[in-house]
């Protein structure tokens, strides 16, 4: 088909869906989006409530336990190690197609009675990690998100092999790392963002293969280099001396100073290396991969964003989190050997699953939760396999006719994503708040949920950290700390005193969950604007906005700059 114009029918703007777009429908056999791109990625990254933790009890054994469940909240919660048992069975919920009714109206139902598992980890690979969440392949790790293969850490979100470091964010393959953001392959590299293959690194941003920088941009293979000037080892170790980033002060004021050379010095159109025919931002090693965001070893993708860990490949509007999976459609949260999976959120190791939610290890489910090793089931109740394809074909049709209308008056019909308003999550739990952060007023508006904060008084702290780390003794792991950003109360463990001692890094005064909003917060916006080369004048597409400070060069120019 030809490339059609088409208003959204969230927003009302206008869209276009390509020629190209309509040939990967027909080939999953789904309806073109009534859902501008954006829109329909809002509504995908509030199915993913992993940040926010809770106390509450297990609906099945009354015991305290850690969610992302509120204890208000209407659903019912089981204890990992319950919910991943024999203990239940999810299929005893299942339930009989109305068809009379809205069918994601029935599938809304199914949400509020089937147990939900109290975190969304590989429970079984956790070794002493119970404070993760989105988490697998961890040990000793505290309060680290989306991680895959974490070790003696804390404070991390979205991080593949995460060794004895501590708040980071997007970090692949690297150990001892602080204060880092989308850095790979790296060592000893602190208070640093875009850097790959280096060691012993400060304050530098877009460095690939250095060792021994501080406060520098765009080096290539250097080594002793202060704001982008080589000293002798001599002359840059007696300056590192003189720094002395123990002080909140000292880290304070030479971010600025880093901040102020920064942006004097060319920025690149795109961050990513070895593409082919790619548009976005942060891809790398990928091929055919357009208006996406954060990832790299895509292969023929469009509308895809944060799949941490691929090879991901033939999908389209998938959010979260790859690993080997392939015809992913209108996804959030969902992958590891799967395959054409769509409309759901929170699964993995599935093939030919649609509406579905926490559900793995499966096959041919449509409309279903909380299953494990399901196969030929609808609403969580089994038929044959002859069954099961004939209801599929006439369920498709009933939503074509008889759409799930919600509070805003929006239709979803067979082909879109599952509506915001039946997530688990409210817009203020859930990851779309971290990247389009909104009041409860505007995010109402939108068709979103809200969960206003739990009324609570936080206390002051119960000492005064001092200034300088060299000073700081034991008896600050007793103390409780409070956030000079938001007021919430944090303390600091032992293995995060180790390692700010062994580093001369000072105690932060921002609690864990401000400090990695401050660190998603330094990436490039997922929005593309048009812009003009500062050097050549060519046009280009960046995610740097016209206004935006930065002097931002085309690749060819920007490959002539870097040192």
């Amino acid at each position: 088909m030809q490339a059609q114009n088409k208003k959204c029918q969230n927003c009302k703007k206008d869209f276009t869906i390509e020629s190209e777009d309509f040939n990967f429908y027909e080939k999953i056999k789904v309806p073109a989006p009534s859902w501008c791109p954006e829109c329909r990625m809002m509504r995908r990254l509030n199915w993913q409530g992993y940040r926010i933790l809770y106390k509450r009890k297990c609906d099945f054994t009354g015991e305290m336990m850690f969610s992302t469940y509120h204890q208000d909240s209407p659903y019912k919660v089981y204890r990992q190690d319950i919910w991943w048992s024999d203990k239940w069975d999810p299929k005893s919920y299942g339930k009989d197609i109305d068809w009379n009714r809205p069918f994601l109206e029935q599938f809304k139902e199914l949400m509020l009675e089937v147990p939900h598992a109290s975190l969304a980890t590989g429970h079984s690979t956790m070794i002493r990690s119970d404070y993760c969440n989105a988490a697998s392949e961890c040990k000793d790790c505290y309060l680290c998100f989306r991680i895959t293969g974490g070790e003696d850490s804390a404070y991390l979100n979205t991080i593949v092999d995460g060794k004895q470091s501590f708040d980071c964010s997007f970090l692949n393959h690297s150990e001892l790392c602080y204060g880092s953001t989308n850095i790979n392959k790296c060592y000893q590299t602190f208070f640093s963002q875009d850097c790959a293959e280096c060691h012993s690194i400060w304050f530098s941003r877009d460095l690939v293969g250095c060792s021994d920088c501080i406060g520098c941009i765009n080096l290539r293979m250097k080594q002793y280099c202060i704001f982008n000037k080589q000293y002798s080892r001599e002359e840059y170790k007696k300056k590192f001396m003189e720094f002395d980033f123990g002080t909140l002060a000292k880290i304070q004021n030479f971010q600025k100073e880093t901040e102020e050379f920064t942006k004097k010095e060319p920025r690149r159109q795109f961050h990513g290396v070895k593409n082919t025919n790619v548009s976005g931002e942060y891809i790398s090693n990928s091929k055919n991969v357009h208006d996406s965001y954060l990832f790299a070893n895509g292969l023929d993708l469009r509308y895809c964003q944060f799949l941490k860990n691929g090879p991901a490949s033939s999908s389209y509007d998938w959010s979260f989190f790859g690993d080997n999976a392939e015809l992913m459609y209108e996804c959030c949260w969902c992958g590891l050997d799967s395959h054409n999976v769509k409309f759901s959120s929170w699964n993995y190791y599935n093939h030919d699953v649609e509406y579905c939610f926490g559900c793995h290890h499966s096959s041919n489910l449509f409309g279903c939760v909380s299953l494990i090793k399901g196969e030929y089931c609808i609403l969580n109740k089994q038929y044959s396999k002859e069954e099961y394809e004939k209801l599929v074909l006439k369920i498709k049709k009933q939503m074509a006719e008889i759409p799930y209308e919600d509070r805003l008056g929006r239709e979803y019909r067979y082909g879109e994503m599952l509506p915001a308003e039946l997530s688990p999550w409210s817009y203020n739990e859930a990851t779309v708040f971290e990247w389009f952060p909104l009041k409860k007023e505007e995010a109402v508006a939108k068709g979103f949920n809200w969960r206003d904060p739990d009324l609570r008084e936080y206390k002051d702290a119960t000492v005064e950290i001092p200034s300088h780390i060299k000073d700081v003794e034991d008896d600050v792991l007793q103390a409780i700390l409070k956030c000079v950003s938001c007021g919430k109360n944090y303390q600091i463990i032992p293995k995060e005193l180790q390692f700010l001692r062994r580093f001369n890094l000072p105690i932060s005064d921002n609690c864990p969950l401000c400090r990695d909003r401050a660190r998603i917060k330094q990436l490039n916006p997922m929005q593309i604007y048009n812009r003009e080369c500062a050097k050549c004048g060519k046009e280009i597409k960046t995610s740097y906005a016209p206004d935006r400070p930065e002097v931002v060069y085309c690749e060819k120019c920007y490959q002539q700059e870097v040192y």
